[in-house]
Formats: C-alpha cells, structure tokens, sequence
C-alpha cells in the first residue's frame, strides 16, 4: 500500500462525514466519492494482474472482498435498525430492505430505495460491483497498450459527459450511484499504473529528489477544480464525476511516482496518526450514522444536563466538532471487537 494514498483516502473520509454534518461549504463529497473508486482501480490493477483468469482465483478474489464488505454492513444495519425501532422511527419496506441487505439497491435509481436505511451503503454495492467486475477487467484490459487503454477510457468519458448533459438533480443524483457510471471512474483508475509507467520514461518527471513541486501542482488543480466546482452552476450536471477525473488522476499518479520520495505534503499524508486511521477508516465511514444518532441522544443530553447550556452553549451544535473524535472511538472498538474476529473466522 502507498501510505499518501492511504492517506489521502482518510483525508476525503473526513470530508465526507463533514459534508454529512453540514461543515462542508464547498460540497466537496462527490470529491472523495471519486477518489475512493479511482484509487481502487488504481491499487487492485498494480497488484492483481489476473494474468491467468480461473474461476478458483476469481471466487477467491471475490469472496476476500465480500468477506471485508458485507458483514460490516450488515452490523450497522442491524445497529440502525435496532435505533430507528428505539426511537420510534422504523418503518420496514420487504422489498427496500432486502435490496439494501443484499447491496443490490444502488441500482434501483429510485431515490427512496438507494438512500433507504444506511445511507453511504450504496457506496458498497456500487464498489462491490467494481470488484466483481476488476478480475474480467483486469484480464482483458490491463494487457492492451497504453493507447489503447486511453481511446477506451475515453470513450467511456464521452458517453457519461453526454449522458450527464442536462440532467436535473434527481437523475444526476441516481447516476451518482449507479454501478456503471462509477465502474468508469474505477477503469481510469487501473489504466493508471500503465501510464505512470509511460511517464517514468520522460526526463523530468518522476525524477526530483522530492515530490514537493509535483504535490503542489496537483494539489493546485485539485483546488482548481474545487473552486470551479463551487462557483460555476454550469458545470453542474458532471460536478460529481467528471470534473474531478483530471485531478484525482494527477494526485493518485503524483503519490505513485514520488512514493518513498515524498513532498511536505505527502509526507504528511504518510503519518502514523493518518495511517493508523487508515487501518478503521471503513469502519469511520459506514458508522458515521450510527456515531450521530449516539451523540444526539446520548452525549448532547448529558452535556446538556452538566449545565453547557447555561454557558451559551448548545451541545447538539457541538456535532461537527465532535462526530469525528466519537467515530474514531467507535469505529476503533468495531474493528477490533468485529471486523478482525470475523474476518479471521471466515477467511480461507
């Protein structure tokens, strides 16, 4: 693994658990939702060549990646909805249920039923899809010379750029989360390895005894795009894919490039303490409801009755500032009382 990829990665995390609590002026969450499927593919591609593609090594590769998704997913659904019966909320659709249980929801494109009871849970179905996809992918597509690879990526961009045009927010929303219009985002992250391989042969590139001017550039284009993301409603039907596809590219090949060479930047990406929340960020993400709802009706009621509102202060308002802390903690215990004993158990 590289570390400044790892991360970047909790980096976005962060972001998007801040959009979710309303500190996101920027909306920056269609930011990291991008980079998490392009550094996938980016990462799966230099690692798992599939160059002799069986259906042993195929089931093996699946189930390893089933077995890290689903039964975290199902923990926090069975958590939501013991809290949403708890509180009075829970309402139980057969069918919506049974789509978000088996992680089939994110292809319904109704609203209601891919943002049904643990919201970021399309995202697992949608990069589930991309893992059962990446060994046929990888078998055929890794192969093909750069070019190649560039007109197919292209293509695929064009046809989402000219299905995005236009769209009003509901259907650009769907698209969001739609399997196939992420799996691009995943493809031009394993055509990346090729071409940093490409680049490696230029004279200049990849060559500084740091990776400081590079980092800087990319994370110049990076805020480009944010500031064009934030200030032009033009760009609004491709503001949740297409405009970050450039960016993220650049940073993920940047990190690739300089690894063990970093920059300030990456080297501050490459920190014990963000690589340590590397090792709970999945379970950070999928319990981030679950971290508010705990907050809400279990920490603002007491902080309230130790008499922070007789100082002027409103502990629900403390949420942004302390849903991060709190989802640490908690992500921490899952994934040491959870995720590690069942993957253990379960692993071959």
């Amino acid at each position: 693994m590289i570390k400044a990829i790892t991360g970047w990665r909790v980096f976005f995390i962060l972001l998007i658990i801040l959009h979710h609590v309303g500190l996101d002026q920027l909306d920056m969450m269609s930011l990291g939702v991008c980079y998490f499927f392009m550094s996938s593919g980016f990462l799966l591609a230099s690692k798992y060549r599939f160059d002799k593609l069986d259906a042993k090594a195929y089931r093996q590769f699946v189930w390893r990646r089933m077995l890290r998704i689903y039964p975290l997913h199902w923990f926090t659904l069975a958590l939501w909805l013991v809290a949403a019966a708890l509180l009075g909320t829970l309402v139980i659709d057969p069918l919506t249920l049974t789509l978000n249980a088996t992680l089939l929801h994110s292809w319904s494109l109704s609203y209601p039923i891919y943002y049904s009871y643990v919201k970021v849970s399309w995202f697992l179905g949608t990069l589930l899809f991309c893992y059962m996809c990446y060994p046929l992918l990888a078998h055929w597509f890794l192969p093909l010379r750069l070019r190649h690879k560039v007109v197919i990526v292209s293509v695929l961009a064009l046809i989402a750029v000219i299905v995005l045009s236009g769209t009003d927010d509901y259907s650009r929303t769907a698209l969001y989360v739609f399997p196939p219009m992420r799996l691009i985002d995943f493809l031009i992250g394993m055509a990346l390895p090729h071409l940093c391989q490409a680049l490696k042969r230029f004279p200049v590139i990849g060559k500084s005894e740091n990776g400081t001017d590079a980092e800087l550039v990319a994370v110049a284009v990076l805020s480009l795009a944010v500031m064009v993301h934030g200030s032009y409603p033009g760009v609004r039907p491709w503001s949740d894919t297409v405009i970050w596809w450039v960016p993220q590219a650049l940073l993920i090949m940047v990190c690739y490039l300089y690894d063990k060479r970093e920059g300030f930047i990456g080297r501050l990406m490459a920190a014990r303490p963000l690589q340590w929340l590397g090792s709970v960020c999945f379970e950070l993400f999928m319990l981030q409801g679950i971290t508010a709802l705990a907050y809400n009706y279990l920490i603002a009621p007491v902080l309230g009755h130790l008499g922070l509102g007789a100082l002027g202060i409103d502990p629900y308002d403390l949420l942004p500032w302390l849903v991060i802390p709190l989802g640490v903690v908690i992500a921490w215990v899952v994934n040491r009382l959870f995720s590690r004993p069942v993957n253990r158990l379960l692993r071959p």
